[in-house]
């Protein structure tokens, strides 16, 4: 008699199952907010958020082949603007998360977008021939001057990532960052200045669904964002380990588990496309490195110096509107605006 009867076989629960009991646990605001944007797609007032541009994509581990890595770098030496964004992989409370992938997009106007899923819980070892091409790559790329998109702070979205020895800060000093994140909220507050979703206080800040919405009334799911990124995303890896007790469900479970991988894949693809398109549809300077605090402070002393004239003008304005009316007439100032 077999001893894997039904009394001591393991209850299944798919990946997906369990993802969403996770988030539901330790992110029931983000669950609201996602089936908002679920009801609006279903009543037909939004689409799925579409890529502007066609793109393919390629895992990076220690099974990337050589030659790949060696033609990544090559283009890498012709393209000088980079998308970049990063996923954790969950820890058990209280352990802080990990960091498990680096996506990065190379962005070209002529040529269709190529997207690397570095996968940081499976690179090869440090003194392995594979490694140093996967270092000279990211060297090349975070180098130069080069552009560099991404939503919110470059040092705060990579420092947890320089442990893996592929990169550090120096490196990262030498990049141009363009925050679109930042970007977005000056746009935003100068084109709906009366809207409702407003966010006034200077530390508040978008997140990058809504800004897709608003822009281009589309929803970017979220529903992935405690997702199991550690995993091993390419099948290639072999990853997926099923329990003995659950071998009689293995064609299920292998299923299951694929389909997670491959929704896990377009996230965080999606993630790097969605700030790319945003990129290319914000109107604001693209040559402008000063960081936030010194524009704040540029901004406070362009007040000082005009407040006689506002005043003379008779605005009597709300504090938000004031903030904007600043905004806009220092921004005309710089020739940032038309």
């Amino acid at each position: 008699m077999s001893k894997f009867t039904d009394k001591n076989r393991l209850t299944y629960i798919s990946p997906l199952e369990k993802l969403d009991q996770l988030t539901n646990k330790y992110q029931p605001k983000r669950v609201m907010e996602e089936n908002r944007y679920k009801q609006l797609h279903q009543q037909g007032k939004c689409e799925h958020f579409k890529s502007s541009s066609i793109y393919r994509y390629y895992h990076i581990h220690h099974r990337t082949p050589i030659n790949v890595l060696e033609d990544l770098i090559d283009y890498a030496q012709e393209v000088h603007n980079y998308t970049i964004d990063t996923e954790d992989q969950l820890q058990p409370p209280p352990q802080p998360s990990k960091p498990a992938l680096l996506q990065i997009e190379y962005v070209h106007k002529n040529d269709p977008s190529i997207l690397l899923i570095i996968e940081m819980m499976h690179l090869p070892n440090r003194h392995e021939r594979t490694f140093e091409k996967i270092k000279t790559l990211l060297k090349i790329i975070f180098s130069n001057n080069h552009n560099i998109y991404l939503w919110g702070n470059i040092e705060k979205e990579l420092k947890h990532f320089h442990q893996f020895g592929l990169f550090d800060e120096n490196d990262i000093s030498s990049v141009k960052e363009r925050n679109i994140q930042d970007e977005f909220k000056i746009y935003f507050h100068k084109n709906y200045p009366l809207s409702p979703d407003i966010k006034s206080n200077a530390n508040e800040t978008y997140s990058l669904q809504f800004a897709i919405y608003k822009m281009f009334n589309q929803w970017l799911t979220k529903r992935f964002t405690l997702a199991n990124f550690g995993c091993g995303l390419d099948t290639a890896l072999d990853t997926i380990i099923i329990p003995r007790k659950l071998l009689h469900q293995q064609e299920q479970i292998m299923e299951d588990e694929e389909a997670i991988r491959q929704f896990m894949i377009t996230y965080a693809l999606n993630d790097c496309l969605a700030v790319t398109k945003l990129v290319h549809e914000l109107r604001l300077p693209t040559n402008s490195t000063l960081p936030t605090s010194t524009i704040t402070m540029i901004l406070k002393q362009y007040l000082m110096m005009n407040l006689n004239l506002i005043m003379n003008q008779n605005l009597l304005l709300n504090g938000q509107l004031m903030k904007l009316v600043i905004i806009s007439m220092y921004m005309k100032k710089m020739n940032w605006l038309n």
